[in-house]
């Protein structure tokens, strides 16, 4: 019942593989010091590569995580348009913080991220978007890349890919998909509808170790043409020099940027051999279906209102029994109360966020032991406090 922020849970092999990893302290750097690690991740790379539908000259690697791959996948941009200075990127007002910090991270000054705003399904406005780019344009900044969120963390919304791509191609910029939470919805049918479009990015961002139920730490960049993270990255080093052996003996190190890096890839590879895909299907549509359910749990409540539709598997919703008794700011002093009361009984964990200025109580149903019972069950708790704080304050509860 952890519903707060984006939990993992991970599988048995997955903590097997890690504490195999740490035994055995494989240090995949280059294909001469650790090449048994080095082929699990080409082959676990592959699978992802396959599953978002990117061409066989794609490539990737694993990372510490999402924010990592913003990193790493910022430089190829950076890199793939030249270094020009005024470099100016762009992503939705409901994109992870990790965004604009990798941004900043790689030398776009913070007066060049463009922070554009989203629809009211929390999606990028594609129009603010071609307004922005061609205004910056016009002042003599340096349009490099375009952010978007496949399942954003507040919300689990995705924003239009198709429409996104297209925009990208004729400007001839570079697009990133931070995909770290929703991406492995592509492995279920409804997920690959929702994501179409995610295979024309130049560069997605995957967390293993969220919707893929793996233990810290499993990220992942994905770039649709392999040599741009060669491009970006590699630097010839005489200490090395024994360690280039070649194409067919990648050395990860020259493709992003870590040199020491342990054998992240291990854990997927082991946890697909034990359970096989439709585990890891069933799973991922599981979630989906129970932030569903849940949205329909809180629509036909007295006392809940929902605050989206969910996307993915996250629902977002507050205690407001309607009316105007209560204005804006004394709801949020309920939610506020709801949340703390949560915190303290603890019948399960959940989280708040901002949603265009209005406060959200967020459940996030990721684990894969969760059950429709746990949910109602919290969902239940919710609204028994909410009750309780809404008397407090002598408005009506249902």
């Amino acid at each position: 019942r952890f519903f707060g922020f984006i939990p993992t849970s991970p599988t048995w092999p997955g903590i097997v593989a890690d504490l195999l990893a740490a035994g055995y302290l494989f240090n995949q750097c280059t294909w001469l010091v650790a090449s048994g690690p080095s082929q699990v991740e080409l082959v676990v790379i592959d699978w992802f590569r396959r599953w978002i539908g990117y061409p066989e000259e794609a490539g990737g690697l694993f990372t510490s995580g999402g924010s990592a791959a913003s990193v790493d996948a910022f430089v190829a941009a950076r890199e793939a348009a030249g270094h020009p200075e005024r470099a100016t990127v762009y992503m939705s007002d409901q994109s992870h913080s990790a965004l604009p910090r990798a941004a900043v991270i790689v030398g776009v000054h913070r007066d060049h991220i463009r922070k554009i705003p989203s629809d009211s399904g929390f999606r990028l406005d594609m129009e603010a978007l071609s307004r922005a780019v061609a205004a910056d344009r016009a002042a003599g900044l340096h349009p490099i890349a375009v952010c978007a969120n496949a399942g954003t963390s507040s919300t689990g919304s995705i924003d239009p890919l198709e429409e996104l791509a297209d925009f990208c191609e004729a400007e001839d910029l570079w697009l990133h998909v931070d995909a770290a939470y929703g991406g492995f919805a592509v492995v279920t049918e409804r997920g690959r509808e929702l994501l179409r479009g995610l295979e024309r990015a130049d560069s997605v961002g995957l967390d293993a170790h969220k919707w893929f139920f793996q233990p810290y730490e499993a990220g992942c960049l994905l770039v649709k043409d392999r040599e741009t993270l060669s491009d970006a990255f590699h630097m010839p080093h005489d200490i090395l020099q024994d360690t280039v052996w070649g194409a067919d003996h990648p050395n990860f190190a020259d493709i992003g940027l870590q040199l020491s890096r342990s054998a992240r890839a291990l854990k997927v590879w082991m946890s697909v051999q034990t359970f096989g895909m439709d585990a890891f299907r069933r799973a991922v549509e599981s979630g989906m279906e129970l932030a569903a359910r849940a949205h329909d749990y809180v629509d036909a409540s007295p006392v809940l209102e929902p605050l989206s539709t969910p996307t993915l598997g996250i629902a977002c919703f507050r205690v407001n029994p309607g009316g105007d008794l209560l204005d804006e700011a004394a709801l949020e002093g309920v939610n506020r109360t709801v949340l703390a009361q949560m915190f303290w009984d603890d019948p399960a964990f959940m989280s708040s966020t901002m949603l265009q200025g209005t406060f959200a109580l967020r459940m996030c149903i990721i684990n894969h032991t969760t059950t429709w019972d746990d949910v109602r069950e919290t969902l239940e708790a919710v609204e028994r406090f909410g009750r309780k704080a809404l008397s407090e304050r002598g408005a009506p509860s249902g």
